[in-house]
C-alpha cells in the first residue's frame, strides 16, 4: 500500500511539473509576421517554425507565403538537444552524394531571440540612413533568429505547405512573391 502511494506520488508531481513546463513555453510564432512586424533594432524571444535550408555560405530559415523573404539564422546553442540530427537530416542528399553544397529541408522549431531589420550606422549622413536598409547577410535577409535551443527537427513532407511543387521543385512557395505587396511595391530586396 505504501509503495502505491508513493507511485502515486511521483506520477502526481511528474504531471504537475510538466503542465508547469508547458505553460512556460512560448507559444509557436509565424515566421512571416515576425519578418513583417519587427521594427528596425527590435528582437524579441520566440518560437518559430520554417523550412531550415543550409548551403555553403549561408543558413536561412523560409516558409510559405512570406512574399520572398528569407532569414539568415545565427546559433547560439545553449542546448545541443538535436544538433546532430538537423546535421544529418540536413545533409542527408550530399552525404549520400559525397558533395557539398545546397542542403535538403528540414522542417524545424527553434527557440531563440529574433531581430528584425538592422539600424544603419549611425556615422551615415541621414539622407543615406532614411534610403539604406543594411540585411544581416550576402542574400539580403532583412531579420534573423540567433538560436538557443532546437525545438523539433522533421523531414519535410512532400504534401506540407511549405514543399516545393512535385511538378517544378525549384519554385518554392517561400520565394514566390506576394502578388498584393509586390503589385503594392513593398517587397523586400
Amino acid at each position: 500500500m505504501r509503495n502505491a502511494r508513493c507511485m502515486f506520488g511521483v506520477i502526481a508531481i511528474c504531471l504537475v511539473a510538466e503542465q508547469c513546463a508547458a505553460q512556460g513555453r512560448l507559444p509557436v510564432s509565424s515566421l512571416c509576421d515576425l519578418q513583417v512586424q519587427l521594427a528596425q533594432g527590435e528582437h524579441r524571444t520566440v518560437r518559430v517554425e520554417g523550412v531550415y535550408l543550409a548551403g555553403l555560405e549561408s543558413q536561412l530559415l523560409v516558409a510559405a507565403g512570406c512574399s520572398g523573404r528569407s532569414t539568415h539564422i545565427e546559433f547560439g546553442l545553449k542546448s545541443h538537444r538535436l544538433w546532430k540530427r538537423l546535421v544529418q537530416m540536413s545533409n542527408k542528399t550530399n552525404a549520400r552524394k559525397h558533395v557539398s553544397g545546397a542542403s535538403d529541408a528540414v522542417l524545424v522549431v527553434f527557440e531563440g531571440e529574433f531581430y528584425g531589420p538592422r539600424v544603419p550606422d549611425p556615422k551615415l549622413p541621414e539622407s543615406i540612413r532614411k534610403n539604406y536598409h543594411p540585411s544581416w547577410d550576402n542574400n539580403a535577409s532583412m531579420t534573423k533568429p540567433v538560436v538557443h535551443a532546437i525545438q523539433s527537427v522533421e523531414a519535410l513532407p512532400a504534401d506540407h505547405r511549405y514543399a516545393p511543387p512535385k511538378s517544378d521543385p525549384s519554385q518554392w512557395p517561400c520565394f514566390q512573391l506576394d502578388p498584393v505587396l509586390h503589385a503594392e511595391g513593398t517587397t523586400n530586396p
